[in-house]
């Protein structure tokens, strides 16, 4: 398996960035106003309240997709009902012709659907890596990938791609990371990504540009890897996206120093990190996503308007809104104002829009 040479911990972000390949342009074709919130719903990936397709935050949440408000949903731990519950829901979701329908269903301390709604208990990274050879950890993840698909998944919030390191609260102590070493991660995290495609899920690696060597936990605030971050981190990462095992790369909101002249930026915000290293250096084509906009780090820095904007300012394909600190059924149709008000200031290219919206709608079929 080939690897990525190793890289000082000066150089790395600097070789990433400085790669940079020409982008793809595409001329906008929006003729009016409902086109553009077309195009712009195409980047929102909403979170809802309820557990049961009855529920009428749920359905107008599926209205908002029905109009093209939303292109994606994702499923928190108290929307998981019953197994009945969950198909009624999938299906007015894929009625109302939804994109991605995403869960997190890693294995161990994450995964939504239990063993009492009738999934199958799927253990944690480092448990499988520890017990498993490759070919039978990607038997385990063909379980998981086939009741996904049965129960009307579209895309799985996983595999970590995060370096183990038992110090770290949220990944380490959770043994959510497969390995300390990227060639191990690389081939495990593999495993998940085929096992999935075979029931046709899509899959997203996480948390770029590396959680692994943090010692804190972004869901509380930002998390500080400006001294933490090794270059190791970026191999996976790399490594995986070189093979084409990468549908869908989502960043870590983690306050990082890409270059040697910055004193560092929340990824989350980043242009230089989605476009010059991620895009640029890693060649990466697929979707980039952030991390929940609802979590503490982002929280902490911005108001829920501010941060979608300068999310997509950074370049990002899909924006995920957990609508849990405030749920509002309506979030779909004020983001998407938001956005077309930046549009009209001037603060967002309306050609950005589009390349993303192209990029998510090419994804349904991928």
């Amino acid at each position: 398996m080939s690897q990525t040479p190793f890289l000082s911990r000066r150089s790395a972000m600097k070789f990433a960035a400085g790669a940079l390949a020409a982008p793809v342009l595409i001329k906008s074709t929006i003729a009016n106003a409902a086109d553009l919130e077309r195009a712009i719903g195409q980047l929102i990936m909403v979170g809802f309240s309820g557990k049961s397709a009855q529920g009428r935050f749920v359905r107008t949440i599926a209205a908002h997709v029905a109009k093209g408000r939303a292109a994606s949903v994702v499923y928190l731990g108290s929307n998981i009902g019953s197994g009945r519950d969950v198909l009624g829901l999938n299906k007015l979701f894929h009625g109302a012709g939804i994109t991605h329908i995403a869960i997190d269903h890693e294995g161990g301390a994450v995964q939504r659907l239990k063993q009492k709604q009738g999934y199958t208990r799927i253990p944690s990274a480092l448990e499988l890596a520890q017990s498993k050879d490759v070919a039978g950890v990607e038997k385990v993840y063909a379980v998981a990938a086939k009741e996904l698909a049965n129960a009307g998944f579209t895309l799985n919030l996983g595999p970590v791609a995060d370096l183990h390191r038992s110090f770290n609260p949220v990944i380490g102590k959770n043994r959510r990371a497969y390995a300390a070493d990227a060639a191990t991660v690389v081939a495990y995290a593999g495993a998940f990504v085929r096992a999935h495609r075979r029931y046709g899920l899509q899959t997203s690696l996480k948390h770029f540009p590396g959680h692994g060597l943090s010692n804190k936990d972004s869901h509380n605030g930002f998390v500080d890897i400006r001294e933490s971050w090794d270059p190791e981190e970026l191999q996976p990462f790399s490594m995986l996206i070189r093979q084409g095992l990468a549908d869908i790369v989502m960043t870590g909101h983690l306050f990082v120093r890409i270059t040697e002249r910055d004193n560092g930026e929340l990824t989350t915000f980043s242009r230089t990190l989605v476009q010059d290293v991620l895009r640029g250096g890693l060649q990466f084509r697929g979707l980039t996503m952030t991390d929940d906009l609802d979590m503490g780090a982002v929280r902490k820095m911005a108001e829920p308007r501010e941060a979608v904007l300068r999310a997509v300012e950074a370049g990002y394909d899909i924006l995920l809104l957990s609508n849990s600190l405030k749920p509002n059924p309506d979030l779909p149709a004020e983001a998407i104002g938001w956005i077309r008000s930046a549009i009209q200031e001037g603060r967002i290219r309306e050609n950005q829009i589009f390349q993303s919206a192209e990029r998510v709608q090419r994804s349904r079929s991928a």
